[in-house]
């Protein structure tokens, strides 16, 4: 027997629309839509054309890649010596100038070699001066004498070495700039060409990996923008200045040798300097860092005279 009620209608009409709602909804909406039909077919055909259009203008005049990344000059400073660290004057991230002393060593090892390389050389001077006139006098040989004249330079090059290793327990900053990677502490035994910290320079520009097929039009000089990654929404201006003498592949560690096996060509890539505008960097300057991702865009337009 059916259990279907009058209440299940009523309640399955609540939940079904309307014919005649939908139908007036329908007749409201009618006359808006035919009366501006044509005028919105029409405005949508318009923009998409500007948009085509305006995207096949940006691509023909200008070329983009978003594999290059901010850099600059970064100094190792490494120590000259073997020696123990005696004085850190600098901490991470420190702006300094070009000479300013950053870190110490223990000079006593060194000192004592001096001391003995002096010594040694005031003994063959003593020598020397002893010898001399005994070969005026035929006393003598002329190649006794160059043999002692010989140990006076070995001594005397001695105390220079010993000196300049003295001199080598100061570190001094190769250029002005800012700290970074310090991974010295006083009381450290540090070796010879041991990096101890760096220093980068505040005179940051882009490396721009283009394809090799993007190059066609680039020249130097010509403009491009510059967004970094790290700084959304502002887009700094700068120019072409120089193209690398080789492709990237060429400065890898293992080259592709072409000459052996299957060959399959690849496209390859040619790092570009950006150099960046100082008027679009003024205010930003703490903000940009070597090693951050950015992207480039070159207008492919005629390059201005240079000066």
């Amino acid at each position: 027997m059916s259990t279907h009620t009058l209440e299940d209608d009523v309640a399955l009409s609540d939940k079904k629309p309307s014919k005649s709602r939908t139908h007036a909804i329908k007749k409201n909406l009618h006359p808006f839509y035919q009366r501006h039909k044509k005028h919105l077919i029409l405005a949508v055909s318009v923009i998409s054309l500007i948009a085509v259009i305006y995207y096949a203008y940006n691509a023909s005049t200008h070329e983009e890649t978003d594999d290059a990344y901010v850099t600059g000059h970064l100094h190792d400073v490494s120590s000259r010596i073997n020696a123990v660290v005696t004085d850190v004057l600098v901490n991470d991230n420190q702006f300094v100038h070009e000479g300013d002393v950053l870190v110490k060593l223990d000079p006593s090892e060194y000192q004592a070699l001096a001391a003995a390389a002096q010594a040694q050389l005031n003994k063959a001077q003593a020598d020397l001066d002893r010898e001399q006139p005994l070969v005026a006098m035929h006393a003598l040989s002329q190649q006794d004498l160059d043999a002692t004249k010989s140990t006076h330079d070995v001594d005397l090059a001695q105390l220079k070495l010993a000196d300049l290793q003295i001199d080598y327990s100061t570190i001094h900053a190769p250029a002005s700039g800012i700290i970074g990677r310090k991974n010295v502490e006083v009381g450290n035994r540090v070796s010879s060409g041991q990096t101890l910290l760096v220093v980068v320079e505040p005179d940051l520009w882009v490396v721009a990996n283009f394809k090799e097929t993007q190059l066609a039009h680039m020249r130097k000089g010509q403009p491009a923008q510059i967004t970094i990654d790290a700084i959304p929404g502002k887009v700094f201006e700068g120019k072409v200045d120089s193209f690398s003498p080789a492709t990237g592949n060429e400065f890898a560690l293992l080259p592709a040798d072409n000459s052996t096996g299957n060959f399959t060509k690849i496209v390859q890539r040619v790092p570009v300097k950006i150099v960046f505008d100082p008027a679009s960097t003024h205010g930003y300057e703490a903000r940009i860092r070597a090693g951050e991702s950015v992207v480039v865009k070159v207008a492919l337009t005629s390059p201005p005279p240079q000066p």
